[in-house]
């Protein structure tokens, strides 16, 4: 990404209650999963190329947002080891105002507890699109009932 005032990176922690890899995997090679665990914030999640957890394949979500339906497809990219998902925009509603938009979600075990990290690095196609601050506060609140679900299951 470019290194102007028009990029930027937003970040965000989160505790969980839940297991850290299952949380992990819910995000990654079991997204097909999340429309089922938070069906008020997620509608759906389609493969367009590959599979759930191959890196480079391609998902369509469709998503609600501030009471607005809106999608965003992704080429995927996970890393097992350091339990790190990237989510790198290829269309969507994102795209309307940022040239590039990068979500990143790591599980980071660190004094006995799991968190999730969310992170979006962007660059806007211009200095009047908004900083893609409902984007990350989605992303928190969407991760927390993720987890929710994980322990009530």
């Amino acid at each position: 990404m470019s290194n102007n005032n028009l990029s930027g990176k937003l970040v965000a922690e989160i505790e969980l209650k839940s297991d850290g890899d299952e949380y992990f995997h819910s995000f990654g090679g079991k997204a097909h999963q999340l429309p089922d665990l938070v069906n008020h914030q997620i509608n759906s999640i389609d493969v367009h190329e590959g599979d759930w957890k191959t890196e480079g394949s391609l998902k369509l979500w469709t998503y609600v947002i501030d009471g607005k339906v809106e999608v965003f497809q992704e080429r995927l990219k996970i890393d097992e080891e350091t339990k790190t998902i990237n989510a790198v925009a290829v269309d969507g509603d994102c795209m309307k105002h940022y040239k590039n938009y990068v979500v990143t979600l790591q599980v980071i075990s660190r004094d006995g507890s799991s968190f999730a990290k969310f992170s979006i690095e962007y660059e806007k196609l211009n200095e009047n699109e908004p900083t893609p601050t409902k984007y990350l506060e989605w992303l928190v609140h969407t991760g927390k009932d993720v987890d929710a679900s994980l322990v009530k299951a």
